[in-house]
């Protein structure tokens, strides 16, 4: 391509998007809306429900894989990837068990549950406590008998 030469684009314009737009907007304002919405509802506690099982799933994978001396660098991109994906799905989630329309206190407690774990697996596995830190951590929280006692 010469220099300042321009590559050309097919001529669409905007118009099929919008009118793409419209057709959504229109769909999701119509008289479908709350048949729509409590579709959306009433099988999301089920949805949530298997994605927070999943955990247990990788729960097995991760013993299997990572519980091990010197897990791979390929397994640990893999559970980082797994682990980022379930987070992600985790948000939408949230999102949807936070809106007022909703109303499942036990599923958005499910679902803030399922993620802290799942943010605790990030930090566990791909963040870890320097060693040091860790001993000192344990001498603190499970000290030697007899420790700070008068004998």
């Amino acid at each position: 391509m010469a220099a300042g030469a321009r590559l050309a684009l097919p001529e669409r314009g905007i118009s099929g998007s919008v009118k793409f737009m419209s057709t959504v907007a229109s769909t999701l304002d119509s008289e479908s809306r709350p048949i729509l919405l409590e579709r959306l509802v009433s099988d999301f506690p089920a949805s949530a429900e298997e994605w927070s099982r999943s955990v247990n799933r990788l729960n097995r994978w991760e013993e299997e894989h990572l519980l091990v001396d010197n897990p791979s660098p390929e397994q640990l991109a893999a559970h980082r990837r797994r682990v980022e994906r379930l987070v992600f799905f985790g948000q939408l989630c949230a999102i949807v068990a936070a809106h007022p329309d909703f109303g499942d206190f036990k599923t958005a407690e499910m679902v803030a549950a399922t993620q802290e774990v799942l943010r605790n697996k990030l930090l566990m596995f791909h963040h870890p406590m320097p060693a040091q830190q860790a001993e000192q951590l344990l001498k603190e929280v499970f000290p030697e008998p007899g420790a700070g006692t008068a004998g």
